[in-house]
């Protein structure tokens, strides 16, 4: 009898020991408890962080001030010091490199690049005095060269606009003070090579007019490449 108590007090102890391992609390929404049998069957788990699945994030579109990098800052500069240099040959001061100005710049070669077209209309329909002023320069007047082709060569695309009257009229401009320059690259586009160079003044209180602006435009092209210009200014086409 002693021993038949003595092995209802061992199965007991191990019922006590037993049953909290097979059993599990789950809480429910509404505050209260309940005991779940846990399997213990062997499983491979994965362990995984404790957070909520977040939905996949929609891209932000690309604000139209943010820093564009230069595809190749050595030839935007071969180009800047190439127009001051003519400048300089023909006895004017020297332009200013404004950061602004290289950044709208940039943005519209980047945007002919990638899109294929040689023209002043973005292909979000902008023009470049729209580009200069959401870059962060307001202007009285402005002007924009683009060119195309050359095999990215600097001296013979500066050569080309230099040897048309109203492209070379831009360039030695005392109309303008500031300009920045652009240029980006895509070996599958039709051309390949891409620049635009921005002119400008910047605005000061008093210097914007309620005048009608003229416009001048001429384009040419040759089998190598070609170049464009857009002049918005008081003044009228030479």
């Amino acid at each position: 009898m002693q021993t038949d108590r003595r092995r209802l007090f061992v199965l007991l102890a191990l019922g006590l020991v037993i049953v909290p391992l097979s059993l599990a609390y789950r809480v429910s929404s509404a505050g209260t408890t309940s005991l779940l049998p846990l399997d213990l069957t062997p499983t491979a788990y994965a362990y995984l962080p404790l957070v909520a699945k977040l939905p996949t994030p929609t891209p932000t579109p690309t604000p139209t001030g943010t820093v564009i990098p230069p595809d190749d800052i050595e030839n935007e500069q071969a180009i800047a010091n190439q127009l001051n240099q003519q400048r300089y040959t023909h006895g004017l001061p020297s332009l200013n490199l404004v950061s602004e100005l290289s950044q709208a710049a940039r943005r519209h070669s980047r945007d002919m690049a990638d899109h294929g077209f040689t023209g002043h209309t973005g292909s979000d329909g902008s023009d470049g005095g729209q580009r200069m002023e959401e870059a962060g320069y307001d202007w009285p007047a402005w002007g924009e060269l683009i060119g195309w082709g050359f095999g990215g060569d600097t001296s013979v695309m500066v050569n080309w606009w230099m040897n048309s009257s109203l492209h070379r009229s831009i360039i030695l401009s005392s109309s303008f003070g500031d300009f920045g320059v652009g240029y980006a690259r895509d070996p599958t586009s039709d051309w390949g090579h891409y620049w635009t160079v921005n002119f400008g003044n910047r605005a000061t209180d008093g210097s914007a007019s309620s005048q009608e602006l003229r416009v001048c435009t001429l384009i040419t092209q040759g089998q190598s490449g070609g170049s464009s210009l857009i002049i918005y200014s008081l003044e009228p086409c030479q």
